[in-house]
């Protein structure tokens, strides 16, 4: 009995034993097709170096390393403008049959990337809707990317129709992208005066994103074309309270509004709050000429004076010298103090230095650029004048 149990032991020890073996054996053997080394991007990038390259992708079997350095590598040469080694490299890839389908997609993005790059836009927009459709883990980027490249090529209805389609996340930024589509057709439908069109387009970027500015500021566009000077004020002031950059946009139409309806203390009251908020010079600067306009002409160069101590910069002491040269006016002694301490404030925020290397500004004659640190490319600042700069 207690022989039979001893051969019964050896047996299930030596199958266990032979099991481990075969198993090492097997994972040996795997391992061989894997290369033992793993180069680095700078080796692989270095010039004449596709040989090694070529070594790397023919080996029989790669794991998720290799493959994701390969990728890196490809991007590499993609930034550095090689658009035909990446490609290549991509292309190589993608045509493995052992390949997961993971890592084809990974690749596919890539190679489509590459024919965006080198502008080949109907190969990369093909691989782009065909991610975009995977609903894998690439279709939101590869979606977005789509976007991109249709806003390019102005397909407005094509980026509407994938919105439409496809629920894409907040932070892709989708939704900014379709209300801008939205707008865009309603600009195309307001030159043609087909109103009805501007109205639902800019109603729908409306739906798609309700932060969408824009689509107030067409609007009110619409209503002055109109002569609707109240319903334009209404459409600016609302574009304003979603966007306060706005008023770059609509400052001029929006003032020629206010005139025409006679509402000067309506539009001084608006450009106020709009200096504030910005600090946007010509929202400071029509404030002013509608003083002069009501006949207040020291009210508004003492006006200009205080705000422009409180912000100084170039723009608005070009306003300030041409109002005092337009309405004749001679500024008393506290004036001119301000005036100086005005200018003196602007000469100070200027670099008194550059980099002849990269450009950075600088208030200290560096040896060394804090940018790019080369040496000895800190240079005396000269500001150019507008004639000097057309010539260059």
């Amino acid at each position: 009995m207690l022989d039979s149990a001893l051969v019964y032991i050896l047996l299930l020890t030596g199958v266990a034993v032979g099991w481990l073996l075969g198993s090492r054996f097997s994972t040996q053997s795997r391992k061989s097709d894997v290369p033992d080394w793993i180069p680095s991007i700078d080796h692989l990038l270095s010039q004449n170096n596709d040989k090694t390259v070529e070594q790397f992708l023919s080996v029989e079997e790669l794991d998720e390393d290799a493959i994701d350095l390969l990728l890196k590598l490809g991007r590499s040469l993609r930034e550095k403008g090689e658009l035909d080694r990446a490609t290549h490299l991509h292309q190589k890839l993608f045509a493995r049959p052992d390949l997961e389908r993971s890592a084809l997609q990974a690749i596919q993005m890539e190679l489509a990337l590459d024919y965006s790059s080198a502008g080949l836009l109907d190969r990369a927009e093909k691989i782009f809707r065909q991610l975009g459709e995977s609903k894998g883990r690439f279709s939101d980027q590869a979606l977005i990317h789509l976007i991109e490249l249709l806003e390019e090529e102005g397909e407005w209805h094509s980026i509407l129709d994938i919105y439409a389609q496809h629920k894409l996340p907040p932070q892709t930024g989708a939704a900014r992208r379709a209300s801008h589509a939205a707008c865009e057709m309603a600009e195309k439908a307001l030159k043609k005066k087909d109103f009805q069109q501007v109205l639902e387009f800019c109603r729908q970027a409306l739906k798609i994103n309700s932060s969408c500015a824009r689509a107030y500021v067409i609007q009110g566009n619409m209503a002055f074309g109109q002569k609707e000077y109240n319903e334009a004020i209404r459409c600016y002031l609302k574009a304003s309270d979603l966007d306060q950059q706005s008023i770059i946009r609509t400052l001029e139409p929006m003032a020629k509004a206010f005139r025409e309806i006679q509402d000067s203390a309506g539009l001084k009251e608006h450009l106020s709050k709009q200096w504030d908020a910005t600090r946007y010079v010509p929202a400071l600067v029509t404030c002013v000429e509608s003083l002069l306009e009501d006949g207040k002409g020291d009210e508004a160069t003492e006006g200009l004076l205080n705000e422009l101590s409180k912000a100084p910069s170039n723009q608005g002491f070009m306003a300030l010298a041409e109002l005092v040269i337009s309405q004749r006016q001679s500024l008393d002694k506290s004036q001119l103090i301000v005036v100086y301490d005005i200018l003196k404030r602007i000469v100070s925020s200027e670099p008194k230095y550059h980099c002849a290397h990269c450009g950075f500004k600088a208030q200290e004659p560096y040896w060394r650029c804090p940018s790019c640190k080369e040496w000895s490319t800190v240079k005396a600042y000269i500001p150019q004048s507008p004639e000097a700069k057309i010539t260059l």
